[in-house]
């Protein structure tokens, strides 16, 4: 790894590290339990960010894999033989963090002033969808190692995202409906 490589590698994970840990902080406070001690942070926050990156980096080496993605240019985001820990797909992970907390809260909010009253969840969804598949396109644009052609590839793949999400909303929806069914029920 060159040292550009490590200096973004580091960069991007104190950005996941400090997004784990203002996400702890939040849940806590949410919950109105006591913030997470600062001992327990600093093995925990590594922890959760492995949980995120490795599946990431798997799936980044197979895809190279599969579909034979080298090197071209000496590109500092393309996975060679050597392997290279940042990648499309933990830019992707950090940009859509960066969206959903920052871009996605402004358009809709844009989009109830435009409307003066709120918007359907559908067409937040809609907008969530099209803002993801531009930052899709404009990462990959920047990446000429990955194959994103065209605006359709893009929306393709964040409607694929997309579908991911809501399918583990959905689990999440139904567990915790039977929890509170099992809760209520006469025992």
């Amino acid at each position: 790894m060159n040292p550009l490589q490590l200096i973004v590698t580091v960069l991007v994970l104190l950005i996941l590290f400090t997004l784990i840990n203002m996400m702890m902080n939040y849940v806590s406070r949410r919950d109105g339990e006591p913030p997470v001690p600062l001992k327990r942070k600093l093995w925990l926050v590594p922890l959760l960010a492995a949980f995120i990156i490795v599946p990431i980096e798997l799936f980044s080496i197979l895809y190279a894999m599969l579909f034979r993605v080298t090197d071209s240019a000496g590109q500092m985001l393309a996975y060679n033989s050597g392997g290279v820990l940042l990648s499309l797909p933990l830019l992707l992970l950090i940009g859509f963090l960066i969206f959903e907390g920052l871009v996605h809260p402004i358009m809709i909010t844009l989009l109830r002033l435009w409307l003066r009253r709120d918007a359907s969840v559908y067409v937040k969804q809609t907008v969530t969808v099209i803002t993801d598949s531009i930052l899709i396109y404009a990462l990959a644009s920047v990446i000429p190692a990955v194959p994103v052609g065209s605006w359709l590839h893009a929306l393709i793949i964040a409607v694929f995202y997309h579908l991911i999400e809501w399918v583990l909303i959905g689990i999440q929806a139904w567990i915790q409906q039977r929890k509170r069914a099992k809760a209520a029920a006469p025992g």
